[in-house]
């Protein structure tokens, strides 16, 4: 299956926060920061004894993740705070 088949979601998120869940079915989604503000995403993972950390996004960063195979993204909070814009594109 390619990317147009299956639609694509688009959406500048502004002052807000998204929270990406597993029954929402995404399978990739891309997140990118035009503003000065520092936006933020956010998992949930554990890897052994270290938890997730909100990793900032500034100026001009993007940030990318797929799930693989079948497989679907389970949960990510991606937070544009007051004054920040953050464009994302997700399937």
């Amino acid at each position: 299956m390619s990317i147009l088949d299956s639609g694509v979601f688009t959406y500048e998120l502004a002052t807000d926060t998204l929270t990406i869940i597993e029954s929402m079915g995404v399978k990739q989604i891309s997140v990118f920061n035009g503003t000065a503000v520092v936006g933020t995403v956010l998992g949930t993972k554990k890897l052994g004894a270290l938890s997730s950390a909100a990793l900032n996004l500034g100026e001009g960063d993007s940030f990318t993740v797929k799930a693989i195979d079948a497989s679907v993204i389970k949960n990510l909070t991606i937070d544009a705070p007051a004054g920040c814009t953050l464009k994302i594109v997700a399937q």
